[in-house]
């Protein structure tokens, strides 16, 4: 049969045609029927078929013969399709070419070919056979340029390449961005902990699949068999673990249609499981629709209302109590704790032990957690004392919370003493005497116990990397940041995390590189978040550099955080440059969000009483002695040369107007305060729960000269030492 005959054929008998020749070629056995067939294609004229072309590339991939697939494919004049690509590229990867296959891929990408779900899959697999890191990110960018970044089947092809090229940190975040995972999808992260050594890690996803499982069983189980409390219970727990909140409503409905929501066990792990996928009005309503209550229910609505903040409705669940146990006070001083309330979270210790309640080592880590925000001297040594006297001294997570307890109360050597101590020490225990150093911009004492550690053997995980980096950013340590930062991929296969990056640049930031801190987030393998952008932002403020404040503030912006703290420092920025139209547009757009920059407020204890002030405030004990004391101080400081550096009165008012803002700020109302009830010439420590900003530093240095008095203030990120008209900072802070 001729092609002229072939096109005079109805339509009908065409498509016969067509399918019996396709189903010849897709059953061939052996090169020879193949080659047959190839030739009959060819005298009938079907050689040019898009159809044929790619079944042929295909069949010879099969048998083995990539040239044959390659002589098809190069014989085609209209290489527009993106099928033909694919088949290609899938019969290159298919024979080990896996360098001719991403030569096809970035051909198709020159031709503007764009590629569908059906290409990556095997350009991904190329790269993870090539152990090629760089063109693996390329690919992954592309991915999400083009939207499949959700696709299953993609993505689970990404967290395999991740994980043979040793990358489990890439792996993971393809994984947490996975709106829907199956068997493979477990299976890859699993096998790739496990192939490069994360035991751990391993089994705990095997763990959580396990429970996926469990929930899939549950509704297979209830087609043919009644399940009880204990399957339900099991199954709940489950949903809650690993957030499945579509299953965890299924099961409900299910326990409402067969009437099983009497059983209090059963609520309560209902209230548990909605606490956990964040849906908080379905807990409140288990709650009040159960007829009767324990205390495991009245103490899971404790834990629901302290995690979106809403501590009086927790203290209100608390009073209504008929009967309270330990955990309940574990967990209404843990949601003080959460709700950074810690005068409230001290009398309830005070009411427990009141109440004769034991302490056990959950109360005393929420209580040496509220010392350690509060930075308490007289507390922090009080609850230490109890801790010895309860026997609780050997426990190791005791002795990590009192090392951080002391350090933050301006106690380091203190610290010190309790971590020599310690008869066991694990990897949270070095973190915390590294941590403390880094805080008081002891870089290179930090940098010594990280070595001290990796010496007794101990490995260090990503939190104590992060720890070291931050005590050499404190501490303007470029080139031992740089080897930390290298050593932790190359010696311990630790994949960097945005905190990590965070910390980077933090350090080239506060060093003064701001040109290679954005070339560093520039060249980052994952895109950079609100807190990357904003490390860079917060030194470009202080360096007054412009343009990159600029740029960066741009960026800020479009990144459109929830954290209205990076809107605030992008609107400080503006307020800075004199741009109030642009200030005014911050502003309005994050009232009409709902978003409330956090309010500046700083405390200090005199006579074991903790007085606290918040920026701007005028109805305190004392206000017009310490509004008095300031003027007057800042006539002295005048005459020292201090300049009131007003880029940091962040309102469009005069400028005699911002110079008294700045005296209102609340460090400087609780430096005042403090000098008027303390005796001359002793030491003055100031918390802030925020950064400090850079004109009350600079006041603080000439405060320090002009007083003869040691000043230590304790802000969101270190500890400073005013002492004669320095800091120990050394201005990285």
């Amino acid at each position: 049969m001729n092609t002229r005959k072939l096109c005079s054929l109805s339509a009908r008998s065409r498509d016969f045609f067509y399918t019996s020749l396709s189903n010849a070629l897709s059953s061939a056995t052996n090169q020879r029927n193949l080659r047959r067939i190839h030739s009959l294609i060819i005298t009938l004229g079907l050689h040019n078929s898009v159809l044929f072309s790619g079944k042929l590339i295909s069949k010879y991939s099969q048998f083995k013969d990539p040239l044959a697939s390659l002589s098809i494919f190069e014989q085609r004049s209209h290489k527009k399709n993106v099928y033909l690509w694919n088949t290609i590229i899938r019969a290159m990867t298919h024979n080990g070419l896996y360098s001719t296959a991403l030569d096809f891929y970035t051909q198709m990408r020159e031709l503007r070919i764009v590629p569908d779900n059906y290409t990556l899959p095997s350009v991904i697999n190329s790269c993870a056979n090539l152990l090629d890191f760089e063109t693996a990110k390329l690919v992954h960018d592309h991915v999400l340029d083009v939207g499949f970044g959700s696709d299953l089947y993609i993505c689970n092809a990404l967290i395999d390449m991740y994980s043979r090229l040793n990358n489990l940190g890439r792996a993971r975040n393809v994984f947490d961005g996975m709106s829907k995972r199956d068997l493979i999808t477990w299976n890859s992260l699993i096998s790739g902990y496990s192939s490069n050594g994360y035991w751990d890690e391993a089994l705990e996803f095997f763990y959580k699949l396990r429970m996926v499982e469990s929930i899939r069983l549950f509704f297979q189980m209830v087609l043919d068999f009644e399940p009880d409390t204990i399957t339900l219970s099991s199954v709940l727990q489950a949903c809650g673990h690993v957030r499945d909140l579509k299953s965890g409503r299924s099961v409900h409905d299910y326990m409402v249609k067969n009437r099983y929501t009497g059983d209090i066990t059963a609520n309560n792990l209902l209230i548990n499981m909605y606490t956990k996928c964040d849906e908080l009005l379905a807990s409140r309503e288990v709650f009040d629709s159960m007829k009767s209550r324990d205390l495991v229910s009245w103490n899971s609505m404790i834990n629901m209302y302290a995690k979106v903040g809403e501590l009086d409705n927790s203290l209100k669940q608390f009073e209504n109590m008929e009967a309270r146990d330990v955990v309940t006070w574990n967990t209404i001083i843990a949601a003080c704790g959460h709700c950074e309330d810690c005068s409230l979270g001290l009398r309830m210790i005070s009411r427990m032990r009141n109440e004769g309640i034991t302490f056990e080592v959950p109360t005393l880590l929420s209580t040496l957690s509220l010392c350690s925000f509060l930075g308490a001297k007289r507390q922090a040594k009080e609850l230490h004392g109890c801790i010895f006297r309860l026997g609780f001294e050997s426990d190791v997570s005791i002795g990590n919370a009192v090392i951080e307890m002391y350090s933050k109360s301006g106690i380091l050597w203190y610290s010190r003493r309790v971590f020599k101590l310690m008869k066991t020490k694990d990897v949270i225990s070095w973190t915390a005497l590294i941590s403390a150093y880094g805080m008081y911009g002891e870089g290179m004492k930090a940098l010594k116990v990280f070595q001290k550690m990796k010496k007794v053997g101990i490995a260090p995980d990503h939190v104590v990397f992060v720890a070291i980096l931050f005590a050499c950013s404190h501490s303007g340590l470029v080139q031992e940041g740089w080897d930390c930062f290298y050593q932790m991929k190359n010696d311990y296969s630790i994949e960097p995390r945005k905190e990590h990056y965070a910390c980077m640049v933090d350090l080239l930031s506060r060093s003064g590189l701001l040109a290679e801190a954005e070339d560093f987030i520039l060249s980052m393998p994952q895109k950079p978040d609100a807190s990357i952008w904003g490390a860079l932002l917060s030194a470009c403020r202080c360096s007054g550099d412009i343009k990159i404040a600029e740029r960066v503030s741009e960026r800020l912006l479009e990144l459109n955080s929830d954290d209205p703290g990076y809107h605030v420092l992008a609107s400080n920025v503006y307020a800075a440059l004199g741009k109030w139209d642009k200030v005014k547009m911050i502003r309005k757009s994050l009232r009409a969000r709902g978003l409330k920059k956090q309010p500046g407020f700083s405390w200090l204890e005199i006579q074991n009483r903790v007085y606290i002030f918040g920026t701007g405030h005028r109805f305190f004990e004392q206000y017009k002695e310490v509004h008095d004391f300031l003027v007057v101080l800042s006539d002295l400081m005048a005459k020292e040369g201090y300049v009131a550096d007003l880029r940091f009165a962040l309102h469009d008012v005069e400028d005699d107007e911002k110079v008294d803002m700045l005296c209102g700020h609340s460090e400087r109302l609780a430096i005042g305060f403090g000098v008027l009830n303390t005796e001359p010439g002793s030491p003055l420590q100031i918390m802030k729960n925020l950064r400090v900003c850079g004109d009350c530093h600079t006041a603080t240095k000439y405060i320090s000269k002009i007083l003869q008095r040691v000043i230590l203030v304790r802000d969101a990120n270190r500890f400073h030492i005013f002492k004669d008209g320095t800091c120990s900072c050394g201005d990285h802070w």
